[in-house]
């Protein structure tokens, strides 16, 4: 279904379709607006004459600095479409989500479209969050992904890279735009005070997943550093070597961890465990679907909890997104699949022998390692723009 295109420059307090050229929807403040899965135009509103931006936000330092080659591609495509770009660079320690929103509620942007991988489609959509829930301008999220697993694109059928630019922009001109639930995750301390809590959009998890993902991490920063090496030894590579050696290093210690998973008041304990992941889209880790039955934006998240390496290996086959058995075929002969439970409001609790805290992460980045983490899921929180037959790659 395909949105309809209104006359460019017009100012409405419906939501827009976004390849119409429109600035962002008034909306009440700290509220979500409530609409359709599609957004329509409503012509009949009175136009107003405003500019009509399309801000692209990226860091131009990403990957040694050839960010800034995909950055200038994607300003100049992004003119020839029409979409009239403006460059608004990522800033360190956090900063980037209330500089965008303060630049949002000038309410001359008609979409944000990052450039980049999970960290800055997430510093982008809470940028757009804050300005809705402070002054009520809200705009749609588009989606230029340069990221290694790019989940949030693949799983609407949106392809990374400098050589995918053509194709995404011309996505962003159609301007289908589709709900994405966030999440809100709380990480509670042992007298159950409030440590941190922070928006995810993708996915967070807590034992193996996150510790090769800080190993992921370290290793890419001494790489960094090494002026050769940084260009040879990045992004999938920088990721497998994390994972090769994390993996046996907790196979051999025999690494492993107790949980207690309340989903929507049903709880489930695990014992043996070496992962607990909280699924937001479809795809994991860019290549897995763990439940295929999974939407973006059905205000339910799917829980996905792994008990030992050997089952970490079975899992990675398994729910390869290539993999021509599907559950029905298991079934068929009396295997029995992955259960993977979903629901709203997700409570998990973690035990270990020892005091070494459990990593967790939520949408690529560390976060807060506790015993106690609190999740929600934030019904229809995001605004983004899709293809016309959305359905993951």
């Amino acid at each position: 279904m395909r949105t309809k295109k209104c006359r460019p420059g017009t100012r409405v307090t419906q939501p827009v379709d976004a390849g119409s050229g429109q600035v962002g929807t008034r909306v009440p403040p700290a509220q979500t607006p409530v609409l359709p899965r599609l957004h329509h135009c409503y012509a009949r509103w009175r136009p107003v004459s405003l500019p009509l931006t399309t801000l692209l936000v990226a860091n131009p330092t990403a990957r040694t600095g050839q960010a800034e080659r995909a950055i200038e591609e994607a300003m100049e495509g992004l003119a020839r479409a029409g979409l009239q770009p403006e460059f608004c660079p990522t800033l360190p320690e956090g900063a980037t989500v209330e500089a965008l929103a303060i630049r949002i509620e000038r309410e001359d942007i008609a979409r944000v479209v990052y450039l980049g991988g999970d960290g800055t489609f997430a510093e982008s959509a809470k940028g757009i969050i804050l300005a809705r829930e402070r002054s009520g301008v809200d705009v749609p999220l588009g989606m230029l992904p340069m990221g290694t697993a790019n989940d949030q694109g693949r799983s609407f059928g949106i392809m990374a890279g400098r050589r995918a630019l053509d194709a995404n922009i011309e996505i962003l001109v159609e301007g289908v735009e589709q709900y994405l639930d966030a999440g809100r995750v709380f990480a509670v301390g042992s007298d159950g005070e409030l440590l941190h809590e922070d928006l995810w959009f993708d996915s967070c998890g807590f034992g193996l997943s996150a510790l090769i993902l800080a190993e992921r991490n370290r290793d890419r920063a001494r790489v960094g550093r090494v002026p050769v090496l940084n260009r040879l030894y990045r992004d999938k590579l920088v990721y497998a070597g994390a994972g090769l050696k994390r993996f046996l290093g907790t196979m051999l210690r025999r690494w492993r961890f107790s949980c207690e998973v309340n989903v929507d008041g049903r709880v489930y304990r695990h014992q043996g465990c070496t992962d607990v992941v909280v699924k937001g889209t479809l795809l994991y880790g860019g290549d897995w679907i763990f439940a295929p039955q999974a939407k973006p934006d059905d205000g339910l998240f799917e829980v996905v909890v792994l008990h030992s390496h050997a089952d970490w290996v079975a899992a990675a086959i398994a729910a390869h997104k290539h993999n021509p058995v599907t559950d029905d075929d298991l079934a068929a002969m009396g295997v029995r699949g992955r259960e993977v439970p979903a629901g709203k409001e997700i409570e998990v609790r973690i035990s270990r022998d020892d005091d070494t805290p459990l990593p967790a992460q939520i949408d690529g980045e560390e976060f807060v390692s506790c015993d106690h983490y609190r999740i929600e899921n934030l019904f229809h929180h995001l605004r983004i723009i899709v293809p016309q037959d959305a359905r993951w790659v």
